[in-house]
């Protein structure tokens, strides 16, 4: 009995020095916690534990990586289908309707009338761009898919690019549905064959793997892939090379953070793969010397300045005939000297910073003010919304280093010119570059943030419900007005019957050449337009004029007074110079031919349309010999005549 109230004696003894030392470590606890807001929050983690029984030793391992992509889909269901089949719908009503211009018939033309090295190492040189799409179009003329099979081509490629979106994309719900209805995506980059159809569908899988690689790893098969798609992003055009240069950076940045997580990437040979493709592209888009396009000429003068500093004095003649285009010969037309707007130094410095401002808010919204608050409210989240320090247990959010390709476009192009037909690859860079800083979760984050968060998706929103009009717009114009007067004029030559003689002048005119399956120009040494001073096509007019060609064909555009640059959202063009030279008419063909006996006979015109309106109006004008237009006029009205006579 004794010993019994001893031991719960003890007992006792020994359960209230357990429950006072518990005390005096909650309390140091409490201490630690307030003093540097770490350490253990269960009282039992700072309790001392026994020790572990001897037993095998344990080695922790970091997890392997797994032989899958490091990309994992959501699950398909019929609203994603129902958004890919409406997407498709629109795409192949515009498709259906549109009218190649000429931009889109000239790479068709090269593709299918050159073979594939003659036209990667020499051709494409004198269009400025890699060749990754003339590759794609000579596959389809090897095909045999005509100018309607391109356009079909496209759509399934863009088609292609919305699946990736809706599959992969971490965009809630409405976003994902209202992105691929917007202007660039359904119309501009899908129903326009273009080079910068092929963007959206690679650009997309980047984002993807970069997303899914940071927060799980980067596995070597991850990075090859990313390797190869920025490789083919560079070969689609200078825009691509460019946005390929900051995705990247991007990549590099997040295979160091892997690396510094204790698992070292392996970037050896995705490095060498993604230079062998820079190469290429500089390789196939270098212009040569007798490059006659106005970026070649840029590279030219750039060239000749250096040569002229080194006392180069042919190099100080070549130079002053570029700033003077005083390169007229004998006999040849010279080019129309205009003399350019001239604005005071404050409207220069307000014309830059409205064309800086123009490239942020351009591709997104009509509205300046609106699409800056957009742009905002994007860097806002990818700066605010980052991974804790010292969390472990959230996905790792990218933060706003995921901007840098968006950026770098902005930042290349403000010293560039940007053609708004180009615009659409900014937005879609940007869409690119949201899906990288898109907000993982919302767990242990403040009202603030998650507020921010809101109001981003809201303006989000808005931007696409605004472009959705753009698109709509675009669809109905194309639907009942030409998009360019090419199709109209190669129907009104065919009724002229074989055997005529036919000249074409300026670059337009081959969006007519399109239509035939034959050169259709006599005075032109190939079916597509070469960019280059040698041929001489629009200056050397006299010597084909005085042939007398049965028809005279020329090719020509107006700009627009609103969209013809991005910059017109902000400030607005000088009418008085916008449209002085008619039709881009720089060597004065038609007022030539005109004093010579021709007369303009017919002219057919379209508009490219490009957001609420168009960017430019193209044109073909017929000119017929004055003698045979009389004549014509009196076969008519004999014809006419009820009498006979």
């Amino acid at each position: 009995m004794i010993a019994q109230v001893r031991r719960a004696g003890i007992v006792d003894t020994l359960q209230m020095q357990r429950v006072a030392e518990e005390e005096k470590i909650s309390v140091a606890a409490k201490g630690e916690l307030r003093r540097t807001g770490t350490g253990p929050t269960r009282l039992v983690d700072w309790l001392p534990q026994p020790a572990p029984a001897p037993g095998p030793v344990l080695v922790e391992t970091p997890p392997r990586p797994s032989g899958r992509p490091g990309v994992l889909p959501r699950p398909w269901t019929w609203v994603e289908s129902l958004i890919l089949a409406a997407y498709s719908l629109v795409v192949a009503v515009g498709i259906a309707w549109h009218e190649p211009w000429a931009d889109e018939t000239q790479a068709y033309l090269m593709a299918r009338d050159n073979g594939w090295w003659h036209l990667m190492f020499h051709e494409i040189r004198y269009e400025g761009s890699p060749g990754l799409w003339h590759s794609f179009l000579w596959v389809l003329t090897r095909l045999h898919l005509g100018i309607a099979g391109m356009h079909w081509a496209s759509g399934i490629v863009a088609a292609a690019g919305i699946y990736v979106l809706l599959r992969y994309s971490p965009f809630p719900l409405i976003l994902r549905a209202l992105l691929p209805l917007g202007f660039w995506l359904a119309y501009q980059d899908s129903v326009v064959a273009r080079s910068y159809v092929l963007y959206a569908v690679m650009a997309f899988a980047v984002a993807a793997i970069l997303r899914r690689g940071s927060q799980q790893q980067f596995t070597r098969k991850n990075l090859i892939g990313v390797a190869v798609l920025l490789g083919l992003i560079a070969n689609i055009s200078l825009h691509g090379f460019v946005v390929s240069f900051g995705f990247a950076i991007v990549a590099g940045i997040l295979a160091r953070r892997q690396s510094q997580r204790g698992l070292p990437a392996r970037i050896a040979l995705p490095l060498g793969i993604l230079c062998f493709f820079w190469l290429f592209a500089v390789a196939t888009a270098a212009p040569p010397a007798d490059v006659d396009f106005p970026a070649g000429r840029h590279l030219q003068m750039v060239t000749f300045k250096v040569w002229a500093k080194f006392g180069d004095h042919q190099a100080k003649q070549e130079l002053i005939d570029l700033q003077t285009h005083d390169y007229t010969r004998p006999g040849e037309l010279p080019m129309h000297q205009i003399h350019p707007f001239q604005p005071s130094k404050g409207e220069a410095f307000w014309r830059k910073i409205a064309r800086i401002l123009g490239l942020f808010t351009f591709p997104i919204t009509n509205f300046g003010i609106f699409g800056l608050l957009v742009c905002g409210l994007v860097i806002a989240q990818a700066i605010v919304w980052h991974r804790p320090r010292g969390q472990t247990r959230d996905p790792i959010q990218i933060g706003w280093i995921g901007l840098i390709p968006w950026l770098v476009m902005i930042l290349v192009f403000s010293r560039m010119y940007l053609a708004p037909r180009h615009a659409g690859m900014l937005w879609e860079t940007l869409v690119a570059c949201l899906w990288l800083t898109w907000p993982a979760t919302q767990r242990n984050r403040s009202r603030n943030v998650l507020w921010l968060r809101r109001a981003t998706l809201a303006a989000l929103v808005l931007a696409c419900l605004n472009q959705l009009q753009w698109t709509g717009h675009a669809l109905w114009s194309d639907m009942h007005q030409p998009y360019a007067g090419d199709h109209a004029m190669a129907s009104w030559l065919r009724t002229l019957g074989p055997g005529k003689r036919i000249a074409g002048f300026g670059y337009h005119s081959i969006g007519v050449t399109g239509w035939f399956h034959h050169p259709l120009y006599f005075n032109q040494p190939t079916t597509w337009w070469t960019w280059s001073q040698k041929p001489r096509i629009d200056a050397r007019a006299p010597f084909a004029i005085a042939t007398h060609p049965d028809v005279i064909i020329f090719g020509g555009w107006n700009w627009s007074d609103h969209d013809a640059d991005v910059s017109e959202d902000w400030v607005k063009p000088d009418l008085a110079t916008l449209n002085k030279i008619p039709l881009n008419d720089d060597f004065s063909i038609i007022p030539y031919a005109q004093q010579h006996g021709y007369r303009v006979t017919h002219r057919f015109c379209g508009h490219g349309f490009l957001r609420s309106g168009y960017a430019e109006q193209y044109c073909q004008v017929a000119l017929q010999p004055v003698a045979t237009v009389t004549q014509e006029s009196a076969s008519a009205a004999h014809s006419h005549d009820p009498t006979g006579e």
